[in-house]
C-alpha cells in the first residue's frame, strides 16, 4: 500500500536534492568555491599555459567541431574524469558499441591528460569534451545541446547540478565501476544527508566489490539499484597488452633481453628518493641493474633530477631525447617524461614498484603490471586499489614493502631468483583472468536503461524535455 513517505520520496528522487541543499550547494559555489577556482586557475593560465585547453570546456563550451545536436540516437554520454578512468571506460564502451552498435557515444573528462587517453584508447566515440564545472549555467547549457539518453559516470564523482540538470532532461543516470575509498567514506558519511538525495536521483549503481556496494547503500543509494558486477579495469588491464612494445622499447634503449630491468612507475614526491635509495643499494650487488623511473606527474621530473644529483648518481637518460635521436650511452636510469608511456614500460620489467603507495595517496593502478605476468611491489596506501591489492598479494605476485629497506630486501629476492619470480607474476596474471567481464556485465544492465530507436533514429521513449527547457531558461 502507497504512503505519504512513498509519494515523498518519489518527489525527492525527481526534483533531486531538497530545495534547501541545493540552494546552499549553489550559494557555497558562488561565493566560496568560485573565487577560490579563479585564484587557482588564472595564475597557472597566464604563467604556465596548464589549463587553457580545458578552460572553455569547463566554463560550459564544447568543441567547435563537436555539433551534439547531429548525434543518432539513442544518445549515451560517458564521463571519466581522468587517465585512470578512461583506461577503466574503454572496455565498457567497447562492450556497449557491441550491443547498441546505432547509439550516439560521447565522453567527457576532467582533465587533459585524461582527454589524451581516452582519444587514444576510445577513438570510435562520437564526441570528446571536457565536463563542465557544476555551476547551473555551465552544466544546464552543455546537458541541454546534448540532451542524452543515459549518463554513466565512471567511479564514484557526485555533482549535485549535473545530476539534477540530467533528470530534468529526462536521461537515466548510473554509475559504473563504482568505489568507494577508505580515505573518502568517512566523509561521505558525514554529509550523508547531502548527498542521499543526490543518490536518490540515480537509477544504477554498479559497484566494484561487496563493500564500495554497502557503502554507497549506507551513504543512502536505494539497495535495490545497487549491482556489483566487478572492475572493469581488470578487462583493461588483458585487453592493452601491446606484444611489440618490448622489442620497440628494447631498441629504443639499447637493452639486451638478459639485462634486469627495475621500472619504478607512478611515484610520488617523498618516493623518488626512497627508489633512488633503493637503486642506489642494489646495485652493489647488481652492478648492470637498470632502472626505468616513471614519475606520476611529468612536471615533477626536475624533482628527480636534483634528487639524482644529491646522491652523486650519474645524469639519467630521458625518454624525451630519444624523439630526437638520442641514445642512453650506458647510462643505467631512464627518466620517462612524457605522458602515457608507463603500461609499455612494464613490458621491460623484471620487477615493478608502483607508487602513491609509500606516500598517503591511495595508491596507483598495480593491474597493468601483473596483466604483464610482473611481480609487483608497493607501499601500505593502497586504499583505492584495495580489491587488485586484495587479488594479487595471495599468489605471491603482489608484495607490500615499508620502505626502502625492505624494498631493497624484496627487490634481492626477485632479481635473485628469476624464474621463481616469472612463475609468481604468471600466476597473479592467471587471478586477472579469472576476474575478467565486469565490462560485459555492466553494458547488460546499462542497456535496459537505453530506448530504442525508430526507423528515424529518433529514441521512441525518450522523455518530455519541458523541465531541462525551463532550467535553461532561467539561467
Amino acid at each position: 500500500m502507497k504512503t505519504p513517505r512513498d509519494d515523498s520520496l518519489k518527489a525527492e528522487e525527481h526534483n533531486g536534492p531538497t530545495s534547501m541543499n541545493r540552494l546552499l550547494y549553489n550559494l557555497l559555489l558562488h561565493t566560496v568555491v568560485a573565487p577560490f577556482l579563479a585564484a587557482y586557475y588564472v595564475p597557472r593560465i597566464l604563467f604556465t599555459g596548464k589549463y587553457r585547453r580545458s578552460l572553455g570546456g569547463k566554463l560550459g563550451r564544447l568543441p567547435a567541431d563537436f555539433q551534439p545536436e547531429r548525434l543518432k540516437r539513442p544518445r549515451i554520454w560517458f564521463h571519466a574524469v581522468s587517465v585512470g578512468e578512461a583506461v577503466a571506460l574503454a572496455p565498457l564502451v567497447a562492450a556497449m558499441a557491441e550491443l547498441i552498435p546505432q547509439a550516439g557515444i560521447v565522453i567527457s573528462t576532467g582533465t587533459e591528460t585524461g582527454q589524451a587517453k581516452a582519444a587514444e584508447s576510445i577513438p570510435g566515440a562520437d564526441g570528446l569534451f571536457y565536463l563542465p564545472l557544476d555551476f547551473p549555467s555551465f552544466v544546464n547549457r552543455v546537458v541541454g545541446r546534448i540532451r542524452p539518453d543515459l549518463f554513466v559516470l565512471m567511479e564514484t564523482e557526485l555533482w549535485p547540478n549535473l545530476i539534477h540538470s540530467l533528470k530534468a532532461g529526462g536521461a537515466k543516470v548510473a554509475l559504473a565501476n563504482g568505489r568507494i575509498s577508505d580515505r573518502s567514506f568517512p566523509r561521505y558519511k558525514r554529509l550523508r544527508n547531502f548527498f542521499a538525495p543526490t543518490l536518490r536521483q540515480m537509477d544504477l549503481f554498479l559497484m566494484a566489490s561487496e563493500l564500495d556496494g554497502s557503502r554507497i547503500a549506507e551513504m543512502g543509494a536505494p539497495r535495490d539499484r545497487i549491482h556489483v558486477t566487478g572492475n572493469t579495469k581488470f578487462d583493461a588491464a588483458l585487453g592493452r597488452i601491446p606484444v611489440e612494445a618490448e622489442v620497440g622499447l628494447r631498441e629504443m634503449f639499447d637493452l639486451a633481453p638478459t639485462a634486469q630491468v627495475l621500472v619504478a612507475g607512478s611515484t610520488h614526491p617523498g618516493e623518488h628518493e626512497i627508489v633512488l635509495d633503493a637503486f642506489r643499494k642494489l646495485r652493489e650487488k647488481f652492478p648492470d641493474l637498470i632502472l626505468i623511473l616513471v614519475p606520476r606527474h611529468v612536471e615533477k621530473t626536475p624533482l628527480v633530477l636534483a634528487a639524482m644529483n644529491k646522491r652523486g648518481l650519474d645524469p639519467p637518460f630521458l625518454r624525451s631525447s630519444a624523439d630526437t635521436g638520442g641514445k642512453r650511452n650506458g647510462r643505467h636510469v631512464i627518466v620517462v617524461d612524457r605522458t602515457g608511456e608507463l603500461f609499455g614500460m612494464f613490458s621491460l620489467a623484471s620487477a615493478v614498484f608502483i607508487g602513491g603507495s609509500l606516500v598517503p595517496k591511495g595508491g596507483q593502478n598495480i593491474l597493468e603490471p601483473a596483466a604483464w605476468g610482473k611481480m609487483v611491489l608497493f607501499g601500505p596506501s593502497m586504499e583505492d586499489f584495495r580489491d587488485a591489492r586484495d587479488m594479487l598479494v595471495p599468489t605471491g605476485a603482489g608484495i607490500e614493502v615499508s620502505g626502502t629497506d625492505d624494498l631493497v630486501e624484496r627487490l634481492d629476492g626477485i632479481l635473485s631468483d628469476p624464474q621463481t619470480s616469472t612463475v609468481a607474476g604468471g600466476k597473479g596474471r592467471d587471478e586477472i583472468f579469472r576476474h575478467v567481464g565486469s565490462s560485459g556485465k555492466n553494458a547488460e544492465l546499462l542497456k535496459r536503461f537505453v530506448p530504442l530507436a525508430d526507423a528515424s533514429g529518433e529514441a521512441t521513449s525518450t522523455d518530455d524535455r519541458s523541465s531541462l527547457d525551463l532550467l535553461i531558461e532561467r539561467e
